[in-house]
């Protein structure tokens, strides 16, 4: 799923290009002024600017690193896929996206393909089909190796130390549920790697690892049960041209954010309204009728009780909304003019959306040189954590905006996002 585009300021790519606008201090700044549209909520000791900036550094080193060594070619640095200076490098293979911003989908692979050559060369081994399940420790709690299972054959791997790469939790549907609840009904319809169970977080929780302060879920887009529907939502706008309304026939989003699943996630229900304008999309949607995919009606009114949703509420955000998009102004979310389209052509649709996830930010914590830590805050040595297996200090509170710079997802607050949505 990876476009395989990593982020850089002051990179060697980014100087052979001449790119202009760019600075390790320049990203961290774009960091730092998105978190004023973050979810409510959130522990309010983070981000730790120090590690920000620290890590900012890394970034450039990274980029040089793979170029130098791994022998990984980048494209010319080009924006992230919500626009910004040209901090974004592709990898040279993949596609260049129609937008000209980003990467292609799965452009990871070629990330994955620089790797494999590179270690094939070097002579290390990869054990695919070979569960890690856990961590062994000498009579000091130092992590000296793995015990694994591959087929039936137990395996024990002795090593210096152990690097946790294991992903997040967003396939674990007891973990969800009990940190981020509203997020656990779609646990089986993430797009996150069936493997993301958690595994290397509990592993280290088990011989006294640290357990995170904030645990979040990246969020992408809505999306519909049958994909194939997916694509009548989206606009040349992506979604900031739609409407989303509630279980109320009430709007509860400013919908031309760049994240908006957690809003989605927070309501019992969620569709999407579209109208006939499109003769292809309708073909498509009339095929369906049923409020859990796709309904349908030549008024407002036939329309919510086909959804089961009070006709009036939803007749009348509909009026407002077609009123803000006449006056080009919109009073009740602050809806950027140009997104404000109409919905005014019958039969109207609506189309039930879920959110669409990717993976989770809340793991082990760690020091700045991603060594894991106990809960008195001491090291345990041997054992490192990267990825989403770390708890990143980078993020104060849960996104519904993004950075757009592929680095900061939409996510789901852990504790209390409910509580601080209805207050």
């Amino acid at each position: 799923m990876s476009g395989g585009a990593l982020a850089a300021g002051e990179s060697n790519p980014q100087k052979r290009a001449g790119t202009k606008n760019v600075s390790n201090d320049g990203f961290v700044s774009i960091w730092l002024k998105d978190q004023d549209r973050s979810f409510p909520g959130g522990d309010e000791s983070m981000p730790k600017v120090e590690r920000m900036q620290k890590l900012a550094k890394e970034f450039n080193t990274t980029v040089n690193w793979m170029e130098s060594e791994i022998g990984h070619k980048f494209a010319v640095p080009r924006p992230f896929g919500y626009g910004g200076p040209n901090y974004a490098h592709a990898p040279e293979e993949a596609p260049i996206p129609a937008s000209g911003r980003g990467s292609s989908h799965a452009g990871g692979r070629f990330v994955i393909k620089a790797f494999k050559a590179y270690l094939d060369k070097a002579g290390v081994p990869i054990m695919t089909g070979t569960r890690a399940e856990e961590l062994i420790t000498d009579d000091k709690g130092n992590v000296v190796g793995v015990r694994a299972t591959k087929g039936k054959q137990k395996i024990e791997i002795r090593a210096k130390a152990v690097v946790l790469g294991t992903g997040g939790f967003a396939r674990n549907k007891e973990v969800l549920q009990k940190f981020v609840p509203s997020y656990a009904p779609y646990t089986d319809v993430s797009n996150a790697t069936p493997g993301a169970t958690g595994d290397g977080i509990i592993m280290a929780q088990k011989i006294g690892a640290a357990e995170f302060k904030d645990g979040w879920v990246m969020g992408i887009s809505p999306v519909s049960y049958k994909r194939e529907l997916n694509n009548t939502l989206r606009t040349k706008n992506v979604f900031k041209d739609d409407v989303f309304v509630n279980q109320d026939g009430k709007r509860f989003v400013k919908e031309d954010l760049p994240y908006i699943v957690d809003p989605i996630a927070a309501q019992k229900a969620a569709w999407a309204i579209l109208d006939s304008k499109d003769p292809t999309k309708s073909e498509l949607l009339s095929k369906y009728n049923d409020p859990e995919i796709v309904v349908h009606g030549n008024t407002w009114e036939e329309l919510a009780k086909a959804m089961g949703i009070p006709a009036a509420a939803l007749k009348n955000t509909m009026d407002q909304y077609n009123e803000a998009c006449k006056n080009k102004k919109d009073p009740a979310f602050n809806k950027t003019p140009e997104f404000l389209v109409p919905f005014d052509k019958a039969p109207f649709y609506a189309v039930r959306v879920i959110p669409s996830t990717m993976g989770t930010i809340g793991g082990l914590q760690t020091n700045d040189k991603f060594q894991v830590l106990r809960a008195d805050g001491s090291v345990i040595k041997g054992l490192y954590a990267g990825g989403e297996t770390a708890n990143r200090p980078f993020y104060r509170r849960v996104y519904t905006s993004g950075t757009g710079l592929g680095l900061a997802y939409t996510s789901g607050r852990i504790a209390g996002a409910e509580a601080a949505q209805k207050k």
